[in-house]
């Protein structure tokens, strides 16, 4: 087999998975709160609500898809690679474990509130891990060290807000105030999710890290 198409076939699974990532994590809510008012669904207040509306299909299936692409999505390192598969975990859990029966909705089915919500901080924890101390592991390949702190300065703010907007979710949530805005914060927490593969995809486009490492590898064998 010619190694040229073999090396461009990896590169564009792996650059697949990264923006598929990404897409999902921005269009999902979306698709849930427009498409669920095509199909009569009213507004809920949180993601998490629509497991139990007509569009729990979307949710469910927009969650194991994020689930099995961070699992199979192999990290440059092993503690980011142990990192991605906790996550993976977490999100597919977070799909399977319903969170409670909004009051607007008369459906006695099996939930797990405590244990869904929980899943969720823990995913955005482990992801927040990987961008606060592995998404700097493949900086060192920029040619431009402006641009490497450029890209840091990024993965720490993306990190942050992955810890805080959970938790002020969790806030919301306790304090049983300002539940209107809860959906919304989730819809940022999820796309600062994506904005994590979307920056770490130009990074690598731009460093060339798994290319080089491609080519190495290639030469050895």
């Amino acid at each position: 087999m010619n190694l040229n198409i073999l090396q461009k076939h990896i590169l564009s699974t792996y650059t697949l998975l990264r923006i598929g990532n990404a897409l999902i994590g921005i269009l999902f809510p979306l698709v849930l709160w427009w498409g669920g008012l095509l199909r009569g669904v009213p507004f809920q207040e949180s993601i998490s609500a629509y497991y139990h509306t007509l569009m729990g299909d979307v949710f469910v299936g927009s969650l194991c898809a994020i689930g099995a692409f961070l699992y199979f999505y192999k990290g440059i390192t092993t503690r980011e690679n142990i990192a991605l598969n906790i996550a993976g975990i977490f999100i597919t859990l977070v799909a399977l474990l319903p969170t409670a029966v909004p009051k607007s909705l008369d459906c006695p089915v099996f939930t797990a509130p405590f244990w869904h919500g929980l899943c969720a901080v823990l995913f955005f924890v482990a992801i927040a891990y990987v961008c606060l101390f592995r998404a700097s592991d493949t900086l060192d390949e920029l040619k431009n060290p402006q641009r490497a702190k450029a890209y840091q300065r990024w993965y720490i703010a993306l990190g942050i807000g992955m810890i805080v907007l959970p938790l002020i979710v969790v806030l919301l949530y306790t304090l049983k105030s300002f539940v209107g805005l809860i959906f919304f914060i989730e819809l940022v927490a999820i796309w600062v999710f994506s904005a994590y593969w979307i920056i770490k995809t130009l990074e690598i486009r731009e460093s060339q890290v798994d290319r080089k490492a491609m080519e190495r590898f290639f030469k050895r064998t």
